[in-house]
């Protein structure tokens, strides 16, 4: 396990830093009875976070009913230190930079980019420098970076990348000679998946779909990723729902991302409007004003997207599969449109809905996998 710092290995300390991360600001009382542990051990762990500058007291709270001297209430040093978060589309590079309890300190987006393996590392390089050129002064500085990938990753590793010619290319090396902290790899679909359940930890089994070049299912089972044998669960892009269907980048035919994707969206919808340089927000305009083109293309994507839902809800039976793309998100109806059109087995006690965290949600779950590698802690929730 990655870390920066002579660290937090023993198991209670790790449970109170998780306690305090999560339900802070707590007393040290409170700590005890959350936790078990007796209040001679509890003052000994805290003494030991603060000394680490991991946290800090904030403030006096109520006294109990018995009445008494306040206690002092003790919350994360979110300022000790900085993660980082990028997901490299197809065509974008998105930063940000958050605090450690996962809340944002700045993005910086960057559209229309030529995304390919010769220059990435040196384009990274250089908005990484620019990102992190002014960060305020912390104990721990930059304390990793997790970078989201739309393809499959492997222990840390890209296996293939259908969207841009990142397949075997060794990123996180290549960006270590360059960087001194941890890299972590992690596909987007995964990492949506993670941001769902850390804002949302009631749901112990979700899925969530991601749609951009390609089309990925990030999968919570039992309150944990699954990512399968070695990471090809979730490429439910690659799942067949036309035989003998449109050629893909994956040697296959019929996949679904050749029908449902939004860059195929776009791109057929460029080729029969006529409007070469259109974008989504052009395909939602049009299909707002019942344009037949838009509408049919849209149609098409949820009319694929469902027979993908349907197939998934048989397979893992999660309590709700969230949606993540541009056109969804700018059709709030989207999800419902999907489970509309499922048969009564698959809808009855399935919740459809949009990510929570919106157009950042790949942001936040790679804050969710460098602040956990971290702090080490067993359990991380975001509460923005």
């Amino acid at each position: 396990m990655f870390a920066n710092r002579t660290g937090i290995r023993e198991t209670n300390e790790r449970t109170v830093l998780s306690v305090i991360l999560n339900e802070g600001p707590l007393s040290r009382a409170q700590l005890s009875e959350k936790i078990g542990l007796n209040k001679a051990s509890v003052s000994a762990i805290v003494k030991t976070l603060i000394d680490q500058q991991l946290i800090k007291e904030v403030g006096i709270g109520e006294s109990t009913i018995q009445g008494g001297r306040k206690p002092i209430m003790l919350e994360l040093n979110k300022a000790a230190g900085f993660a980082i978060s990028v997901d490299i589309g197809h065509d974008y590079i998105d930063t940000m930079v958050h605090y450690l309890d996962g809340s944002t300190l700045k993005r910086k987006l960057l559209p229309f980019r030529v995304v390919e393996k010769a220059t990435i590392t040196a384009d990274l390089v250089t908005i990484l420098q620019e990102i992190t050129a002014q960060l305020p002064e912390s104990p721990f500085g930059i304390v990793g970076m997790t970078i989201a990938i739309h393809g499959i990753i492997h222990n840390n590793a890209i296996d293939f990348t259908p969207v841009y010619d990142f397949s075997d290319f060794p990123l996180a090396e290549e960006l270590e000679k360059h960087l001194d902290y941890p890299i972590f790899l992690e596909n987007e679909a995964n990492l949506l998946a993670l941001s769902e359940h850390a804002k949302n930890s009631d749901f112990s089994n979700l899925v969530c779909i991601s749609i951009h070049a390609g089309v990925g299912a990030g999968i919570i089972m039992n309150d944990q990723l699954y990512t399968g044998e070695n990471g090809l669960s979730g490429e439910i892009g690659h799942m067949i729902v036309q035989v003998n269907g449109n050629p893909c980048t994956c040697g296959g035919n019929g996949c679904l991302q050749t029908y449902s994707s939004e860059k195929v969206l776009l791109d057929t919808y460029r080729e029969l409007s006529g409007n070469k340089e259109a974008i989504i927000p052009d395909v939602y305009r049009a299909y707002a004003k019942n344009d037949a083109l838009a509408t049919k293309l849209i149609n098409n994507m949820i009319d694929y997207l469902t027979i993908a839902v349907h197939n998934i809800i048989t397979l893992y039976n999660p309590r709700v599969i969230a949606i993540h793309s541009e056109i969804s998100r700018l059709l709030p109806e989207f999800p419902e449109k999907i489970k509309h059109k499922l048969p009564h087995l698959t809808s009855a006690n399935i919740q459809m809905k949009h990510a929570s965290l919106g157009e950042e949600a790949i942001l936040f779950g790679a804050a969710v996998v460098t602040i956990a590698n971290f702090l080490e802690v067993p359990r991380f929730e975001l509460k923005k």
